[in-house]
């Protein structure tokens, strides 16, 4: 699975033409349509023949909730580099996530569509590298006075005492996880652990911002470590990882709440 997080980025490439740009976006756009549709025909497979065990689970955590959500700045107009570069990243989790569905079907009929979504949804991933898409926007339009959030907005109802319980919750749960990674020694669990941590840094950046619109973007891959976290148990039942999934749970559901009651 790290050749799937620490995938280096590909080397420098000459600036694309836009007739270039266009058919390498044509590119991925198509792998990652056939990709998303291997997946789903795996699922309904699945579903069919194992209803309710762990690659049922986590299959369905993908293909409803983790691969939409990684890709969606994919589909942002006009695409940026900076769309891409998130998609790019956001699409490490799920196919750490797939590669757990495909252990979990080693022998089953469904193991070599798995293996064609996987190989579809690599390859679009390594296209989004910003190495090969210099022709975008970069995104990086500068804030006037007229777009900056009202820092009074987010103030009147931030909680410090309530982050630093979510941040704890987090950071908690992140440890036991690690703590038991090597005796449960199962893919499933360091992707709910990767997960984790960008919920984390995600976390962080509204710590530092103190605004709760930024500590919401924790919201999606704290649920995206729940739903992987909870197909490990599947696998591996553990008293202590199931109290990192309680952990993680509350953050999420404080997490939310605090959002809620912030932006009413």
């Amino acid at each position: 699975m790290n050749a799937v997080i620490d995938k280096p980025r590909a080397a420098a490439k000459p600036k694309a033409t836009k007739s270039t740009l266009k058919t390498r976006l044509d590119s991925i756009f198509s792998k990652l349509k056939l990709g998303q549709e291997k997946l789903q025909l795996a699922h309904q497979s699945v579903e069919l023949t194992d209803p309710g065990d762990a690659a049922d689970v986590l299959l369905r955590a993908v293909v409803e909730d983790m691969l939409p959500a990684a890709i969606a700045p994919m589909y942002r107009q006009p695409l940026t580099r900076s769309d891409a570069d998130a998609a790019y990243t956001g699409m490490f989790t799920s196919l750490a996530a797939i590669d757990g569905v495909i252990a979990l079907s080693r022998g089953e009929v469904v193991e070599s569509m798995l293996r064609e979504a996987w190989v579809l949804l690599d390859e679009a991933n390594s296209e989004m590298d910003s190495a090969y898409l210099k022709d975008l926007p970069d995104g990086s339009e500068p804030v006037t006075p007229a777009q900056a959030p009202a820092a009074t907005e987010s103030d009147s109802s931030w909680d410090d005492h309530e982050m630093y319980e979510i941040g704890a919750m987090l950071s908690e749960g992140i440890a036991v996880m690690r703590s038991r990674s090597q005796e449960a020694n199962t893919e499933l669990l360091y992707g709910a652990i990767y997960a984790a941590e960008r919920a984390k840094a995600a976390f962080a950046g509204g710590l530092d911002t103190r605004d709760l619109r930024d500590c919401e973007n924790a919201s999606a891959p704290i649920g995206v470590a729940c739903a992987v976290l909870d197909a490990a148990l599947l696998d591996f039942d553990d008293i202590a990882l199931h109290g990192a999934w309680r952990l993680l749970d509350l953050a999420h559901s404080r997490l939310d709440a605090a959002v809620f009651k912030g932006m009413q």
